[in-house]
């Protein structure tokens, strides 16, 4: 499975009545994604790839931009 696929099946592991996840799926507007949300998805994250989320995530505002982090790590 691709880096795109895990980070998409984490994202609606966690939100799993939510409107269909995309890459393009914006956190706030398309995902309806509050603060304990997001944290939520981070903590899957976490899992999923065994790491430790750092202040960089703090600003990520699609499924992409969570991708483009974990890719910058070296994922």
């Amino acid at each position: 499975m691709n880096i795109e696929d895990r980070v998409i099946n984490s994202v609606k592991g966690v939100l799993d009545k939510r409107p269909e996840v995309t890459l393009d799926s914006r956190l706030l507007e398309d995902l309806l994604v509050d603060s304990l949300d997001k944290l939520m998805v981070l903590s899957a994250i976490e899992d999923e790839f065994s790491i430790e989320i750092e202040e960089e995530f703090a600003d990520v505002h699609t499924v992409k931009d969570i991708v483009v982090k974990l890719k910058a790590r070296g994922f």
